[in-house]
């Protein structure tokens, strides 16, 4: 008969990571790339050390299985991803909670959906599990082994998402002493060393991703809504059901070890680095993805009673089937009254209907969403002209071959007479055909 230990210990851990790669590879198979996703595709086809809006790390990731064609090989490498970083964790925790990692790796929504799209997040994720592995490893042994696995790690962190500065500021926070130390240094230069493509990049493109996420974003007008609002999305994506449990948990137990002590610093330094931001910027969820896997690890660093508490078991269970809906509800977009999930279906039909209706005219769009939704499906260049739009990518792609060139161009603004189209959203635009290329870029002012 099997004993409730060996199940917590050995067979719970396995279903939960079955059940995590088979639910990633239904949303994977069963859903169309975001607009975000097909963005960041493009940034795999034309590789570089940086990009406007982020490090190129997701574009490395792309790129390593995008051979395989369709949305599967754009994902494919986060999904595995998530469960390589899953365990990787697991040789620092306790081999008993090892159920609660998994566990958590489900059941955490910002960590759960972040390993299945292809999106910085994601990678951020990836490397913030290295990133804490290198760490123990530093403090354990401090050696040249240990300053160099955290070098490499802090670089994949850096070039995964600016984010990751938190990591490591959390860390000397928390271990001041670690200043001190010949081989922090040691790794610091590494990291420089393998980090100075991307800052050599930013340099040499008027250091254009540093100013628009730290001076160009939208401000906002300060109020208590959007704090407010921070602090109950993250209690409640740090666990679901079970949040209150673990954040108790959080703060009950005391950090003892460097490591524990920088674990405990990494969440709370994040969290509270951008509730601050809601005060002047507009709250984006997945700010504190992060914070949640350094929140997870530490929990698993100690003994608990979840093992034997009824309640928590239950109310697992039920985080484990709300999440599962939520992804059924991507799939089958009528199962959840959510209109996002129009971004994930009803895209390859929409490009291809305007391709087949427009033969022999050279399709352009104005936002960089329907740019990169447009070259997916039709697997072809699509450009953004981004008139009225904010600055992206598509401004640093060569354009000069439109030069001369009349244009079929996808808008939302009626700058220029043209055919009404809906888009799977139900949004409406402009298909303006026949205009030519620099009489579109002239209301840019180019």
């Amino acid at each position: 008969m099997i004993s409730r230990d060996q199940f917590f210990d050995k067979i719970l851990p396995v279903c939960l990571v079955a059940f995590l790669l088979t639910t990633h590879l239904i949303v994977a198979l069963g859903t169309e790339l975001s607009h975000d996703e097909a963005y960041y595709w493009l940034y795999s086809k034309n590789l570089d050390w940086g990009y406007f809006d982020h490090p190129p790390m997701v574009a490395w990731l792309i790129k390593i299985t995008s051979w395989l064609g369709g949305e599967i090989g754009v994902r494919l490498s986060f999904i595995l991803g998530l469960v390589g970083s899953g365990y990787l964790l697991q040789t620092v925790i306790l081999k008993e909670n090892r159920w609660i990692l998994w566990l958590g790796l489900n059941i955490f929504p910002l960590i759960s959906f972040s390993g299945v799209f292809a999106l910085p997040d994601g990678a951020l994720l990836i490397f913030s599990a290295l990133w804490i592995v290198a760490l123990k490893l530093s403090l354990d042994q401090q050696g040249f082994r240990g300053a160099l696995l955290v070098a490499v790690a802090t670089a994949c962190l850096f070039y995964s998402k600016y984010h990751g500065i938190f990591y490591v500021l959390a860390t000397i926070i928390a271990v001041p002493q670690i200043l001190g130390r010949k081989y922090f240094w040691i790794s610091a230069l590494l990291a420089l060393a393998l980090y100075s493509p991307h800052l050599y990049w930013q340099w040499s493109h008027d250091f254009a991703t540093f100013r628009y996420h730290f001076i160009e974003r939208p401000k906002i007008e300060m109020g208590f809504r959007q704090p407010a609002e921070f602090l109950a999305v993250n209690f409640i994506l740090i666990g679901t059901l079970v949040a209150p449990y673990l954040w108790r948990e959080f703060f009950r137990k005391v950090a003892q070890s460097s490591f524990e002590r920088s674990l405990k610093s990494m969440t709370i330094v994040i969290v509270v680095f951008f509730f601050y931001s809601t005060l002047s910027k507009k709250m984006e969820a997945n700010w504190t993805v992060a914070a949640g896997l350094s929140l997870l690890v530490f929990i698993c660093l100690k003994p608990n009673n979840f093992k034997r508490n009824k309640i928590f078991q239950v109310l697992a269970s039920l985080s484990l089937l709300l999440v599962f809906t939520a992804k059924l509800g991507l799939v089958s977009p009528g199962l959840l009254p959510i209109k996002r999930i129009g971004e994930f279906h009803g895209w390859e039909k929409w490009a291809k209907d305007i391709e087949q209706n427009n033969k022999g005219c050279t399709i352009a769009a104005n936002r960089y969403q329907y740019a990169s939704k447009l070259s997916f499906y039709l697997g072809k260049d699509v450009t953004a002209l981004n008139v009225s739009s904010r600055k992206n990518q598509f401004d640093f792609w060569d354009r000069s071959y439109l030069k001369g060139q009349t244009l079929c161009w996808v808008a939302e603004q009626e700058i220029f007479p043209g055919e009404t189209i809906l888009t799977p959203t139900g949004q409406k635009l402009t298909l303006v055909k026949g205009v030519p290329f620099e009489l579109i870029m002239s209301y840019k002012g180019i």
